[in-house]
């Protein structure tokens, strides 16, 4: 099965990344970028937690994995409230640290890692897909 469901919880991440590696090592183990698909899963899932559950107490973050042409597809999907990292502003990395607003690197890491990304709101639900190179 290249799809499963998991609580909306911290304790989730590493299970969503075993998921996503134990599904992909076949076509492609390259340490390296294994690893990156790790950040990617964390930076995503992390976010989804953190904002998209503010209110909610119980939710659901669907992940599937799958290929199309040349591209490995990860799509993850949240009951959450709606929010579209594609809507986000780069953060000003000509801004020294100290003075920089907190966030926004996670998704500018992801939308520099993946291929391509799309975002839809769908039947209550965020459904973000990622395109990487296999």
């Amino acid at each position: 099965m290249n799809q499963s469901s998991y609580k909306a919880k911290i304790e989730s991440i590493n299970e969503i990344q075993n998921f996503v590696k134990k599904r992909i090592s076949h076509i492609n183990n390259d340490e390296s970028k294994l690893y990156m698909i790790d950040l990617l899963i964390e930076e995503i899932v992390v976010n989804i937690i953190n904002y998209g559950f503010k209110e909610a107490e119980e939710g659901f973050i669907n992940v599937m994995v799958d290929t199309a042409n040349e591209d490995l597809v990860v799509e993850i999907s949240d009951n959450g409230i709606p929010f579209s990292p594609l809507d986000q502003k780069a953060p000003d990395l000509s801004i020294n640290i100290e003075n920089r607003h907190p966030g926004g690197l996670g998704i500018f890491l992801v939308k520099q890692i993946a291929k391509d990304i799309e975002y839809v709101r769908k039947n209550n639900n965020n459904i973000l897909r990622l395109y990487l190179d296999l």
